[in-house]
């Protein structure tokens, strides 16, 4: 899920296998709540789906199926009325699995594993070029280990999270440094802020929210609030807090509003969200 303004876009499988991916588009109101549009669409086939916003532009990344193999990024356009224009087609730029994609101005910075259990995490940089397309880095690279990466990007300060290991252990967060020519600078070590699984991850200026499960099935999500350092590191609260139940939970931020989505339960089935503000 992703915020521009008052328009969100949302992406989800609409199978546990390879399938039908679907966007789903809203508008958040002045109360904090939000008027979804009335049906989702297909706009592409995988597994994984995850996206960014940029002022009107859109990149979406996904896995072409299951286990480690092919990664594809699929760009779009939102319209005036709220709507989306999706490019003909997606395209691969790199190998992995579990991608997580961030924008800021053109710059896009995207994260995966390499493997399907606990090993490399890479990331890989690119730029959204003004007459569409994208400009990837030749490569991606190692930054770290772990599992289930998620990214975000505020300014030119990178913050991602990841499980440790697999099940519910230790979360990290690595913050990293965007120079000139897509290059990232990522901080010596990770730092562990929680315990818990499936981290997400979201920054609006130096503002931090986090929010992952506590168990490995349907059980209680809790949040995680921070803020960016002038040395790049990250003052998180002393406690996460419990603010729902459910499982694989994603959190946007626009301006003072919090946008959070997850699943109902295991495998296909209700999609909820949930408004706060800060």
């Amino acid at each position: 899920m992703a915020v521009s303004g008052p328009i969100i876009v949302e992406v989800h499988q609409s199978t546990t296998d390879v399938g039908a991916l679907y966007y789903h588009t809203g508008k958040i109101q002045e109360d904090g709540t939000v008027v979804w549009a009335a049906s989702s669409f297909p706009y592409d086939t995988g597994l994984a789906p995850s996206i960014a916003i940029s002022g009107n532009k859109i990149i979406e990344v996904h896995q072409a199926g299951t286990g480690v193999g092919p990664l594809y990024y699929h760009l779009g356009e939102i319209n005036a009325g709220g709507t989306v224009t999706w490019a003909a087609s997606a395209f691969s730029y790199d190998t992995g699995v579990s991608p997580s994609v961030a924008v800021a101005g053109q710059t896009i910075v995207e994260v995966h594993q390499s493997t399907t259990g606990v090993g490399p995490l890479y990331y890989h940089a690119g730029e959204i070029q003004t007459g569409g397309g994208v400009n990837w880095a030749a490569s991606s690279f190692p930054y770290d280990n772990g599992l289930s990466p998620a990214v975000a990007v505020a300014g030119s300060t990178i913050l991602e999270v990841h499980q440790a290991g697999t099940g519910v252990g230790p979360l990290y967060y690595h913050a990293g440094e965007i120079h000139a020519n897509r290059n990232v600078i990522w901080a010596g070590s990770a730092f562990n802020y929680d315990d818990g699984m499936l981290p997400a991850v979201a920054a609006s200026g130096p503002t931090i929210v986090e929010v992952h499960q506590s168990t490995t099935g349907l059980g209680s999500l809790y949040y995680h609030t921070g803020g960016l350092q002038s040395d790049g590191t990250v003052g998180f609260a002393a406690s996460a807090f419990n603010y729902d139940s459910g499982e694989a939970p994603r959190i946007a931020v626009a301006g003072p509003t919090i946008l959070e989505v997850h699943q109902a339960g295991s495998g296909v089935g209700e999609l909820y969200y949930h408004t706060a503000a800060y």
